[in-house]
């Protein structure tokens, strides 16, 4: 991670050199307890090509801009989406065939929106406006006009609609807000490093535990709820460790009997090299098991909620 940021300095040069270092301090115990079974040595090129990281840094610049990602996501458009539409004959031919089509796609999409917001925008006019001008210099001036109008309207049609969010500044907002000028609970709200956003009104407006634990097939729900409750109280919206053993029963009692339950929960981070930056939007589903999912159909995540630690650096301690 320290490799791959935006802007490396000395310091940062540092502290990979001292990873490296303690990494390679300690992994012969890594062996000794058995973690590492299919070789018992570390001749391994990479591991060797690591200690010129920093060395390359300083003569060639920061790694991030010889990424392959670009590479590999080009790989996916052009190869492997064609390819999945195939009759697994003459590829090459019918790849081409397939992105040539996209590209007239595309090219008539283009020209389309590109022609209705001309006539939107009065482009007609700006026409017969530069032919009536008598100056060279007017002549110019037009068609720089009508050619910013012209890269104004292809941004338009090509940059994408929608903006990503700031769930910390949302939740932060919220938190501040005079009492009584916000429902609560908050819906979101910033837990550890993650921002954490779900819809005002559930899918599953009440439900009870009972039915709960049958629908999602989890059987001590209650005894989780419980111990839950007991680390955090009553009216506590906060995170914790979880891994351990529950210490109450599953028929434990509880305060309440009825449950609020959301398939799907947004989480926002920050970038790890820049905290000022924002990271994307990702939705992470959990869908109770049906006639479709015998298991359910869900997404898996670590979220780092505790405050005191901070990943990687952390490992998965705050987990």
């Amino acid at each position: 991670y320290l490799a791959q940021a935006p802007g490396i300095t000395s310091i940062v040069q540092d502290k990979i050199n001292t990873a490296l270092s303690e990494f390679h301090d300690h992994k012969d115990t890594i062996i000794d307890e058995g973690f590492r079974q299919a070789l018992d040595h570390w001749l391994i090129p990479k591991l060797e090509l690591m200690q010129s990281v920093t060395l390359s840094i300083s003569e060639l610049g920061m790694p991030v801009q010889w990424s392959v990602d670009m590479t590999e996501h080009t790989h996916i458009e052009v190869i492997k989406e064609p390819a999945s539409m195939m009759n697994n004959h003459n590829y090459n031919t019918q790849i081409c065939h397939y992105l040539d089509c996209v590209e007239r796609c595309q090219l008539f999409k283009t020209a389309t929106h590109l022609s209705a917001a001309l006539n939107n925008t009065n482009g007609h006019d700006l026409l017969d406006s530069a032919i009536e001008d008598d100056t060279a210099r007017d002549d110019e001036t037009n068609a720089e006009d009508g050619e910013e109008n012209s890269m104004a309207i292809l941004s338009n049609i090509w940059s994408p609609r929608c903006c990503v969010p700031n769930f910390f500044t949302i939740a932060e907002q919220l938190r501040t807000a005079p009492p009584g000028s916000t429902p609560l609970p908050a819906h979101t709200f910033i837990s550890g490093a993650t921002a954490i956003c779900v819809n005002y009104k559930p899918p599953i407006l009440c439900i009870s535990i009972g039915e709960a634990a049958e629908l999602f097939n989890l059987p001590d729900l209650q005894g989780a709820l419980t111990d839950y409750l007991g680390c955090e109280g009553a009216y506590a919206q906060n995170f914790h460790s979880f891994g351990q053993q529950w210490g109450s029963s599953p028929d434990a009692h509880l305060l309440f009997k009825d449950l609020q339950i959301w398939h799907k929960v947004c989480l926002q981070q920050k970038s790890y090299h820049d905290s000022s930056s924002l990271g994307s939007v990702f939705t992470v589903n959990a869908h109770c098991p049906d006639c479709m999912w015998q298991y359910g159909c869900h997404d898996a995540g670590i979220l780092q909620v505790d405050e005191c630690h901070e990943w990687p650096s952390s490992s998965l301690t705050g987990m």
